[in-house]
């Protein structure tokens, strides 16, 4: 055989080694994602969470406009301090329009995240589903909460948790005893 033939084939040949351990390690880490959760769950739950941010801060910044409004319906005031409250009520709507701001913003994150999610699956998807699970690893596992912290999980997503009314039923007719 001709020894340049033979050089291209060694060449050949240790490239085909090095793309076969790439796709091994490719392979490995999209395991790993799946076995992390991410795109089952971490990734849809942060853009739930997200949203329920937008939904609150809408919620909220309505009261205030509302309740605003209703204070600069006073009349009872004389000219000077009715001015006064008109100019604050005016601030405090200026103020409330970081909610529009920062549901748009809030917006392209949950999109991001659905686009990150979307491109997982499709790894996972070209890469296919005969993949092992592996074992979650250390480096990444959230840690588990100890004493106080183990018992917030702050608020709820709508159709999560305790319902306020059951907490309620719960306690009525029980006496809470003064510390």
């Amino acid at each position: 055989m001709n020894a340049a033939l033979e050089a291209q084939l060694r060449s050949l040949y240790r490239d085909c080694c090095e793309l076969t351990k790439f796709i091994a390690h490719a392979r490995e880490e999209i395991a790993a994602i799946g076995s992390q959760n991410l795109t089952r769950m971490k990734l849809p739950r942060a853009g739930q969470e997200l949203d329920a941010i937008v939904k609150m801060t809408e919620e909220a910044t309505n009261v205030i406009m509302e309740s605003t409004e209703e204070i600069m319906a006073t009349e009872n005031a004389d000219a000077a301090v009715q001015n006064q409250i008109q100019d604050a009520c005016l601030r405090i709507f200026e103020a409330c329009s970081f909610q529009d701001i920062t549901g748009q913003r809030v917006s392209k994150v949950v999109q991001t995240l659905a686009t990150i999610e979307e491109r997982l699956n499709g790894l996972q998807k070209t890469w296919g589903t005969d993949m092992p699970d592996m074992p979650d690893m250390p480096e990444i596992a959230e840690p588990t909460p100890t004493g106080e912290a183990a018992l917030l999980n702050g608020p709820a997503l709508a159709g999560e948790g305790i319902d306020q009314s059951a907490v309620d039923a719960l306690l009525s007719g029980h006496k809470v005893k003064s510390a």
